[in-house]
This record gives structure tokens, sequence and C-alpha cells, in this order.
């Protein structure tokens, strides 16, 4: 996957990836049983989340 290197709030160069789990997680309209992990790439100097990535979109079809 291709990266931004260089955080685009403080310059940083030192990226991370986390997770939103549980309430944090992406749940389809009106479903609550569909819902899928969302991976966040941010920057450990200053927060700034460069991307949000659902972990398993297939849940959503």
């Amino acid at each position: 996957m291709n990266r931004a290197k260089i955080c685009p709030e403080c310059g940083s160069k030192e990226m991370k990836m986390g997770e939103f789990k549980g309430y944090g997680s992406l749940f389809k309209r009106k479903a609550i049983i569909k819902s899928s992990e969302v991976d966040a790439y941010f920057c450990v100097n200053c927060g700034y989340v460069l991307t949000l990535k659902v972990r398993n979109p297939e849940k959503f079809l």
C-alpha cells in the first residue's frame, strides 16, 4: 500500500497503524450485526490521521 511518508500537519516521518474496535467499528446502516473494524494510519508526533480503511468491506455487500 502506498503511504505518505511525511505528515502534512507537522512534517514528521513517524507513522503508525492503529484500529477502531467495538463501538469504533463501522456499521452498515440499520444493521447492527454487519460491522467491521477500521484501520487508521496516523502521525505519532501530532496524531493527524492520514487514512482510514474498513478492514472487511465485503460485510457491507
